[in-house]
């Protein structure tokens, strides 16, 4: 099949890990036979290398400096959208369904795949339908959170599900969310993340040369936090758990891998918690560098929340990398991850917000490296058996072909 993805976020060049997902995703159906184009806004830092994934930016505001759209920088820490990007909104949807329409008529397209219901999956809704082309939809989070809390946004969700063959969601609490907003449940697919097993299984000594570089000892207790440091990823309550944690493991360190709007925050409460020498914020790690970062670490840590406003991730893939790589995860319990954690099977799940009870389960693996070892071994072969891009692919084939066998008696109408 040919299939176009549109996306609003997507890695801008090669050490990027930015929606890293998107372009796994994309490569994996590709390796399936299918052929993939991806459709994104312009950013003047684009750096695309070839390769089998054909990328369409589309430019919609002069100068790019106002190009704030996708790349989470339309929200302010994931909750409040910026008012520029009402302004731009007109622009942004005209550009893209532009680029989309053009793109079909030089080639067309057997399936439409909108990742975000909103704005992309709107703006795909309206092409999708004029040329007669099923339309997918993938949750991711966001989407839905801005979409229950707008009056108009909300209206164009339900607007969009209702025209669309399938939606994808990486998280229970998503498929409600979408539910909530008009989705038929028939057409709702419950679908979680995926990572490479290959690209993570990387060799001990990759995992020494990194400890040795970061000025690690082989034997010490390292503890793993990666991604963007915003209200929903939860990292304050893993600064509060510190305390706790170094009173019975003083050597133990914490890396926290990301930039983001509260890293001054974080950084002033590790000092007032007084475990600054206990952290170290790593900023933003290239993207090729990752793997070796997981192997360095002992225990990898994600403790998402509710924010003030209800935001929430679906399911990171940090969590499906950490386990391809071996790593035992302590998570909050909430959103997708218990899709992919089992509690007590590949890691250990705890109540989000909850500083003490996430110093309880990291300390606990901790003291216990048979119990570390083996939730981490049980991880990696969950991701080598059902949570890899591989498998995830196969289920959006079969989604894919299910969706164009319902919509063939309908007929196609021309390209436009």
């Amino acid at each position: 099949m040919k299939i176009c993805f549109v996306a609003s976020t997507y890695p801008r060049h090669e050490t990027d890990g930015s929606a890293r997902f998107i372009r796994s995703m994309a490569e994996a159906l590709n390796e399936l036979g299918h052929s993939v184009d991806v459709v994104i806004p312009y950013r003047a830092d684009l750096h695309l290398a070839p390769g089998p994934i054909r990328v369409f930016p589309f430019r919609y505001i002069w100068p790019d400096r106002l190009a704030i759209m996708g790349y989470a920088e339309a929200m302010q820490s994931d909750q409040h959208l910026r008012g520029l990007a009402y302004v731009l909104a007109p622009a942004f949807a005209l550009a893209e369904a532009r680029q989309l329409a053009l793109l079909h008529r030089q080639s067309p397209y057997d399936i439409i795949h909108a990742h975000w219901v909103i704005p992309n999956g709107a703006i795909a809704a309206l092409v999708a339908s004029r040329i007669a082309r099923p339309l997918i939809i993938s949750l991711h989070g966001s989407d839905i959170f801005f979409a229950r809390r707008h009056a108009l946004l909300g209206a164009l969700a339900r607007w969009t599900f209702s025209r669309a063959s399938a939606v994808v969601s990486c998280s229970p609490e998503l498929r409600a969310g979408a539910i909530a907003l008009g989705a038929d449940p028939a057409t709702l697919h419950l679908t979680p993340h995926g990572a490479n097993p290959r690209l993570f299984n990387v060799a001990q000594s990759e995992c020494m040369r990194l400890r040795a570089e970061l000025g690690l000892q082989p034997d010490q207790p390292v503890i793993l936090s990666l991604g963007r440091l915003v209200k929903k990823k939860g990292i304050e309550y893993l600064i509060q758990a510190l305390p706790d944690i170094v009173r019975s493991a003083p050597d133990a360190i914490c890396l926290v891998a990301g930039n983001g709007s509260e890293l001054g925050l974080l950084q002033q409460l590790a000092a007032d918690l007084g475990v600054s020498r206990h952290v170290r914020f790593l900023g933003a790690i290239p993207w090729p560098e990752t793997p070796a970062l997981y192997a360095a670490a002992d225990i990898f840590v994600v403790p998402s929340i509710h924010d003030a406003r209800g935001n929430v991730d679906g399911l990171p893939t940090t969590i499906l990398e950490a386990m391809a790589a071996g790593r035992p995860v302590v998570a909050s319990q909430i959103a997708g991850i218990e899709l992919a954690v089992a509690d007590g099977l590949h890691g250990l799940l705890t109540p989000e917000r909850d500083a003490a009870a996430l110093a309880h389960a990291i300390l606990t693996l901790i003291q216990n490296g048979d119990l570390r070892h083996r939730l981490g071994e049980n991880g990696r072969e969950r991701v080598r058996r059902e949570l890899n891009w591989t498998t995830i692919a196969r289920t959006l084939s079969e989604i894919y072909s299910a969706s164009a066998a319902r919509a063939m008696p309908q007929g196609r109408r021309s390209p436009i």
